[in-house]
């Protein structure tokens, strides 16, 4: 093998939340492109198990970057929460967008690499070990030593795996269909409504079952499935499969008749190990939102507060990245990401069918008090902001 290439900041991981820390780090000195190397094991554009929503919270991060998003997306203007007889929603223009990964993820590369980013995509990290002075990180074609590695390869973390930081009691389940769909006769394409169904919380599902319109190679498809948080591990495991299989029937689909895919989410705790001596994690890796699943925007939301502490690392010579866990807990977005911990703990606590029934109706009135009672609600997006990057 080749002797080892040095790099300032190797990324493993090429999705939102790697990708958000690189296009970041450019966004505010275009010099940082050519010290920036990013890694991943998959060819873009790739496979994703996700439901594709992105809240304003994820436009927000990319507006602030100057980019709009650049592919096809499903807006989403009705939010419906669905329990037992009980529902109601809450709107938005739009409330968010649905987008398939695939394709939002490869225009994200594509981007960076418009940016001057350098993506080595189809190689896969073998193994990690942290030295004093750099980092040695081995893939199936290389060996690299970096000075500050960031770990943002997801739930799987090879990165966490290989330091041994793994912790596999907050770790959620998914499971996903697409079903194709007549957008001409389905009355949640024509009226834009993802529906949130929690009515399985009393038989011990920690999560909910998901519809969400979205269209694959332009075809129209329904994405459907379970998330089950697992906030409350000591509680039993629900049975996913069937929980799915029952809800698909309740909506005329066989559910062995599609395709079914399973992933599991870590999610986020502020006492979770995020960082060492010049490692750092973002998004999935180092944790997501237990509460609702949301993923896309707090992956690129990682890569604000961890493109800061990589600046502040370079400028003070100071690789501990002690200060990193208490710079994602003080950043507005990841103390909502901490408080929607706190009330996964609560909500999936909640197995008891008449405390179930007196939560859901306190989250009714709260929610009757915000603007996303209003269907003209815009949530609030900054103006796209010129990039100050230079052109590459």
């Amino acid at each position: 093998m080749s002797s080892a290439v040095s790099i300032d900041v190797l990324i493993v991981g090429s999705g939102p939340s790697g990708i958000s820390t690189a296009l970041h780090l450019v966004h505010q000195d275009k010099s940082w492109a050519n010290r920036i190397l990013v890694v991943d094991k998959a060819i873009h554009p790739r496979e994703k198990l996700c439901g594709g929503g992105i809240t304003h919270l994820g436009q927000n991060v990319l507006a602030r970057l100057g980019l709009p998003i650049g592919v096809p997306n499903f807006e989403v203007r009705e939010v419906r929460l669905v329990y037992e007889k009980y529902q109601y929603s809450f709107y938005g223009n739009p409330v968010f967008r649905i987008v398939r990964r695939d394709e939002f993820d490869h225009w994200l590369v594509r981007t960076a690499e418009e940016w001057g980013i350098t993506v080595r995509q189809g190689e896969a990290v073998k193994d990690v070990t942290v030295h004093p002075d750099y980092v040695e990180v081995v893939t199936d074609k290389g060996v690299f030593h970096t000075q500050l590695l960031v770990g943002a390869d997801g739930s799987r973390s090879v990165v966490r795996s290989k330091l041994k930081w793994d912790d596999e009691t907050r770790v959620a389940r998914l499971l996903e269909v697409l079903t194709p769909e007549d957008a001409r006769q389905e009355v949640l394409f024509r009226d834009k409504v993802a529906i949130f169904d929690f009515t399985h919380l009393a038989g011990g599902l920690q999560g909910y079952y998901w519809d969400f319109p979205s269209y694959v190679d332009g075809q129209p498809m329904m994405n459907r499935g379970v998330f089950d948080s697992r906030a409350q591990p000591s509680r039993p495991k629900a049975d996913l499969k069937q929980l799915l299989r029952d809800s698909m029937a309740e909506r005329g689909r066989d559910l062995s008749d599609y395709k079914l895919k399973g992933h599991p989410i870590r999610w986020y705790d502020k006492k979770g190990k995020v960082a060492d001596h010049r490692v750092i994690l973002v998004g999935d890796a180092a944790g997501a939102d237990p509460l609702m699943g949301e993923g896309i925007a707090f992956a690129l939301g990682y890569g604000v507060p961890a493109s800061e502490a990589i600046r502040e690392a370079f400028a003070r010579h100071d690789f501990t990245m002690r200060n990193y866990s208490q710079r994602l807990r003080r950043h507005p977005l990841f103390y909502q990401l901490q408080v929607r911990t706190n009330l996964a703990r609560f909500a999936y606590w909640l197995h008891y069918p008449w405390l179930v029934r007196l939560g859901w109706q306190v989250a009714r009135l709260i929610i009757r008090l915000t603007p996303w009672r209003s269907r003209d609600f815009v949530p609030a997006l900054p103006p796209l902001m010129v990039t100050t990057r230079g052109e590459p």
